[in-house]
């Protein structure tokens, strides 16, 4: 007959088995999560770190640059604005009557520069073979209104300036300058360079406007004819 073993050491306890089955899980779980952050260690110890290019503090110089340039700026505005207030253009704007009219200065030099001088030159020389000089040029010395013609009415076809001969064309002002411009203009030629000639009254030129008005460009036979007349 078979003894029945009543040890209970030697009996399962089913709250024993699941507590280590509890914990048996929970160790498996851990090492696994700590074989993971192993991985990513690893993986994030090979990456390089963040870039310095671009984040480097500024040198001493440009900020010591940036600061003359305000202090410069300042000076100027302080200097030259005049508080932005209308006081500050008195001078090129004086006090004036409501009915007074202002008289625009009209400067022959600076209707030269812009209209005549890529042409003839700012020394009047002209361009050899091309545009010929006004300096000493019999043209512009001998009598104020041929110049004057000239500059009104244009010319073309060969004319002779100081033994050389050009055959150029030379464009009409009459409708781009008034009588006032065109005396400024043909008054600064006559007295520039050398040259010391009478000046035109623009009174003058508005006569000789009226008396041609009409034509076309002057030939040099013509404006001949007209110096010998005078």
């Amino acid at each position: 007959m078979t003894k029945k073993n009543n040890n209970p050491e030697n009996q399962n306890d089913p709250k024993k088995d699941e507590l280590e089955s509890k914990d048996a899980f929970r160790d498996e779980a851990e090492s696994d999560e700590s074989d993971v952050y192993n991985i990513h260690d690893q993986i994030v110890s090979r990456e390089k770190g963040e870039p310095d290019e671009g984040f480097e503090p500024t040198p001493w110089w440009v900020w010591t640059i940036s600061v003359l340039v305000l202090f410069a700026m300042g000076f100027y505005l302080g200097k030259y604005s005049g508080t932005f207030g209308t006081t500050a253009h008195e001078v090129e704007m004086p006090p004036r009557l409501a009915d007074e009219r202002v008289e625009r200065e009209v400067r022959g030099d600076q209707l030269y520069a812009g209209l005549c001088q890529p042409c003839h030159g700012s020394d009047g020389m002209g361009a050899p073979g091309r545009y010929p000089p006004l300096v000493d040029s019999e043209w512009v010395i001998q009598d104020a209104e041929t110049p004057a013609r000239i500059v009104l009415f244009g010319v073309e076809g060969p004319m002779e300036v100081l033994g050389e001969t050009y055959n150029e064309i030379m464009d009409p002002f009459e409708h781009r300058l008034d009588d006032k411009e065109i005396a400024a203009v043909v008054n600064y030629i006559r007295t520039s360079w050398g040259n010391d000639a009478p000046e035109i009254e623009p009174d003058r030129v508005a006569e000789i406007r009226e008396e041609h008005e009409g034509r076309g460009r002057w030939r040099a036979s013509e404006l001949q004819a007209l110096m010998d007349e005078e």
